[in-house]
């Protein structure tokens, strides 16, 4: 759920350059229900989902530059035909700046096969299993990354796609940049002690993965802890949003990042005629 930092080239020099299936030139697995194309317009943003050949050669271009370094690097995987992919374009210049990918998680076994599974256990939220809407690889182009015009597109779009699939839930990784966890120390302390999830709920850990445990000792200063979270993981715990216990170092992206999620119902009642409204326009 989160937004990686940009990656030097030189660290995946040894990965070959390719062009992904999952770039739209094969029809993607997403029942055809799920794909139909829709707009809105919030200023000068137009939000829509990638529907063409060409869409998807934007969503890999983007992704490609932002978190790998090089249009030369794929960042596509086996996950990217299985979701719908949000793009926002400028109206005026027709340019795509800034793109994230979405999954509905209709069951356990979608659940445990997501890409989140892959570095958490997932299994107890399949006691209490209700429709989640997956979050993942929001890009924002480096000229708009400041610019809350286009966060509040992406939310909306995001709504959008939960209020029409039915989704109780959005849930994925809420990354921060740089594999080092005692870099995000003051910050990974504040989510510790305010937002872990409720019991029994939250994700286990994998033992394959390389896991930190979320400790509110490790610093006294919550104020200096909330500065340290990035502003879509922020966004995410005002709408009542929790995390993990632990969080994961991925040094594919060179991120730390935790489990997050959102339950639609414990939204704040304010927030989420607000989040409606927008998804309306």
């Amino acid at each position: 759920m989160g937004i990686p930092e940009a990656r030097d080239p030189s660290a995946n020099q040894g990965k070959a350059a390719r062009v992904s299936e999952a770039s739209g030139d094969r029809a993607s697995s997403v029942p055809e229900g799920d794909r139909q194309g829709w707009q809105m317009m919030l200023g000068s943003l137009q939000v829509g989902l990638a529907q063409t050949p060409e869409d998807f050669r934007a969503v890999q271009s983007l992704r490609s530059a932002r978190f790998r370094g090089s249009d030369m690097l794929s960042d596509m995987d086996r996950f990217d035909p299985l979701c719908l992919h949000l793009l926002l374009r400028s109206a005026g210049t027709g340019c795509v700046i800034a793109t994230a990918r979405t999954r509905l998680l209709r069951g356990t076994a979608e659940l445990q096969a997501s890409y989140t599974a892959q570095f958490y256990d997932l299994s107890p939220l399949s006691a209490a299993m209700q429709p989640c809407l997956e979050i993942g690889r929001i890009c924002i182009d480096r000229a708009h990354v400041q610019d809350p015009d286009t966060m509040r597109a992406i939310l909306a779009g995001i709504s959008r796609l939960a209020l029409d699939s039915g989704a109780q839930m959005l849930l994925g990784c809420a990354s921060f940049p740089g594999a080092d966890a005692a870099r995000h120390k003051s910050a990974l302390a504040y989510l510790s002690a305010r937002h872990i999830g409720p019991e029994g709920q939250g994700p286990a850990r994998r033992a394959e993965r390389d896991c930190v445990a979320l400790a509110p000792q490790m610093v006294g200063d919550h104020a200096q802890g909330l500065r340290g979270v990035p502003k879509l993981l922020r966004l995410y715990l005002s709408l009542g949003g929790w995390v993990s216990d632990h969080a994961v170092l991925d040094h594919d992206l060179d991120t730390v990042h935790v489990f997050a999620a959102v339950e639609i119902a414990r939204i704040p009642a304010r927030r989420k005629r607000a989040l409606q409204a927008l998804a309306r326009i």
